[in-house]
């Protein structure tokens, strides 16, 4: 999703970075960060400093600590990513796992995006059992004050069939005060993705902004 929206934005000439400032998994390179980085044209966006890589595919509180690391702070990597997103029209940053996901005992990425303060988009998984967990999801970010831009349903493999996708987004329209939207099953290629990506942008970026998005269950 976020490489989609990146793509889109770099191919109508705007001045786009994305980047994935937290990635588990990494064994023994960040896949997913570099995917945005190629998606914007920008390699040297894999040499921002103050980003947060483990080796195992945990959340970043169980990295830490099966790893026996300390724990990140998220006033720094909230400062590494308002340093590496300077001078860009546009800046998307892609969480980790969801906003709930742990980064140490006490904050979670709520936490980090509250430090940013950007607007805020909840991508979840057109699929049964979206309703639930995009409805916590959207409550949990709004009690903690963030700003949510959108609901962003993507569509996959895990959407064929299921009689759930004829609804969820209507009725989530019903209960959320915020846009929900809908992101197309398409081909796993950059430019394909861009071409679905792309009726979203008069959505999601109304002007040049900064915006987090939270995927859920669905990866870049």
């Amino acid at each position: 999703m976020t490489r989609a929206l990146a793509r889109a934005l770099f191919k109508q000439g705007k001045r786009v970075i994305a980047l994935k400032p937290i990635e588990t998994g990494v064994d023994p390179d960040p896949q997913d960060a570099i995917a945005l980085s190629r998606v914007c044209g920008l390699p040297e966006a894999l040499r921002c400093s103050g980003f947060l890589r483990w080796r195992l595919p945990l959340s970043p509180m169980a990295a830490c600590e099966e790893e026996g690391l300390p724990f990140p702070s998220i006033e720094a990597l909230a400062q590494a990513i308002d340093g590496a997103t300077r001078g860009h029209e546009f800046a998307l940053v892609e969480g980790a796992g969801g906003i709930l996901v742990p980064i140490d005992p006490t904050n979670t990425i709520a936490e980090l995006i509250a430090c940013l303060k950007w607007p805020l988009v909840i991508v979840a998984r057109d699929a049964l059992g979206t309703l639930s967990h995009t409805l916590t999801a959207h409550e949990s970010a709004e009690r903690r004050g963030l700003s949510i831009r959108a609901i962003v349903l993507v569509q996959g493999p895990w959407s064929q069939g299921d009689p759930s996708t004829r609804l969820n987004a209507s009725i989530l329209e019903r209960r959320l005060p915020v846009p929900v939207l809908r992101f197309p099953f398409c081909s796993d290629d950059d430019d394909a993705l861009a071409q679905a990506g792309e009726p979203l942008i008069p959505w999601l970026f109304p002007e040049s902004v900064r915006t987090g998005l939270a995927p859920k269950d669905q990866p870049a």
